[in-house]
């Protein structure tokens, strides 16, 4: 099987060390060729070369930006991808049952090409960028970009750079939270005067360590979009909103939360220009975001 091994160099537990231990594994059972990502969108425009040249899988060592990058490449084609985790959280691959440690995954992705067990899943699509497991609108894409713009504290403390950069957001963004939200369908209004808006195509939204935020929980990566919008961004409404999905999947049943199922399109227009992020990068301000459900549109090795 012809294979192409993209690996981030400096993912958050990616060392030298682990990148030999992983490609001579992968070797010994693939035709592989391993290529290091150089700066952003690296990972796509290599994956999409990878589907033209009529690679059979993409391997991807890296988080979930770098996914997110891959995904881009070889979504709706017959590529296959896999995910050795090799960032701070590693959503997608825990997501899909991966080992959350890349000489487990990568002993668990050899066995699984063995044994032929690719399936194919669904892809959110928002404004012609795909994304695998979630997408936020507003405040929680204020935090993703706080945090990219604190490289090096990621890097050292992982996430709690994301609770500081909480806190930051909540501060710094007034005009983030204070914003409001209409979520419609393409010709019916479904939610007015949302504060903060997710949309999912997986469970669950975050890892914080071993723990699964649910912040969505009807979101199912073979069904169409869940989502989740929240009219209420105070201090004690976000740590309740924290602390019901950590522990929960009950987050609905707070007042100021409702939860949507089975969306196969979605639109949320805003008041004013808000971030976005996707499989949490930062990928600019929108004033008006457009999600779709993209069927069968990715084949995963898991």
């Amino acid at each position: 099987m012809r294979a192409l091994l993209l690996y981030n160099p400096t993912a958050t537990t990616t060392s030298a060390a682990v990148i030999d231990v992983i490609t001579g594994a992968l070797r010994s059972a693939l035709q592989l060729e391993a290529v290091p990502t150089k700066r952003r969108n690296h990972a796509g425009f290599l994956a999409a070369g990878a589907a033209d040249e009529g690679y059979e899988v993409v391997i991807v060592l890296g988080g979930d930006g770098t996914v997110n990058e891959v995904i881009q490449g070889i979504a709706t084609t017959d590529v296959a991808l896999a995910v050795i985790p090799g960032g701070s959280t590693n959503v997608l691959a825990r997501s899909l049952g991966i080992p959350n440690e890349p000489i487990g995954a990568t002993t668990a992705i050899l066995r699984h090409l063995a044994d032929d067990r690719i399936r194919r899943v669904t892809l959110g699509l928002a404004n012609e960028r795909y994304f695998a497991f979630h997408a936020g609108f507003g405040f929680d894409a204020e935090v993703v970009r706080q945090v990219e713009q604190r490289y090096l504290i990621k890097r050292t403390v992982r996430q709690a750079s994301f609770i500081w950069c909480i806190v930051q957001a909540y501060v710094t963004a007034r005009h983030v939270r204070r914003a409001q939200i209409m979520v419609r369908s393409p010709d019916n209004p479904l939610l007015s005067a949302q504060r903060w808006v997710v949309c999912a195509n997986a469970r669950p939204y975050t890892y914080l360590g071993s723990n699964a935020a649910d912040l969505c929980p009807v979101a199912d990566i073979a069904g169409d979009l869940g989502l989740t919008g929240v009219s209420r961004l105070s201090i004690p409404a976000i740590l309740r909103v924290a602390r019901t999905s950590l522990t929960s999947d009950a987050v609905g049943q707070l007042r100021f939360v409702d939860v949507l199922s089975d969306l196969p399109e979605v639109i949320c227009d805003a008041d004013r220009p808000l971030p976005l992020q996707l499989d949490g990068d930062y990928v600019g301000d929108h004033r008006s975001v457009r999600f779709l459900s993209i069927r069968d549109a990715l084949r995963v090795v898991a």
